[in-house]
């Protein structure tokens, strides 16, 4: 049987995206089979990019916080999924 942290440990990880590292400075960001997009750090900022591919890829955003690009790549994401 499962502890109460183990089970809210498992509950963050499907809540949280993946994030996968695919060059020095690109991150590709999943969420189950879904690619949602990219995030791609050029100095201290954070550009995030909508899209399964990143050569067609959209900017819908920067930001100088990483959460705030991912939340930006989200909200884009959600928007065109509806």
């Amino acid at each position: 049987m499962a502890t109460s942290a183990q089970l809210a440990a498992q509950q963050f990880s499907r809540n949280e995206p993946a994030i996968e590292l695919i060059d020095d400075d690109t991150y590709a960001v999943h969420r189950a089979t879904v690619r949602l997009g990219y995030i791609h750090r050029v100095g201290n900022v954070f550009v995030a990019l909508e899209g399964a591919h990143l050569a067609h890829a959209v900017e819908v955003g920067q930001s100088l916080s990483w959460d705030e690009a991912l939340a930006m790549l989200e909200r884009a994401h959600r928007a065109h999924a509806a």
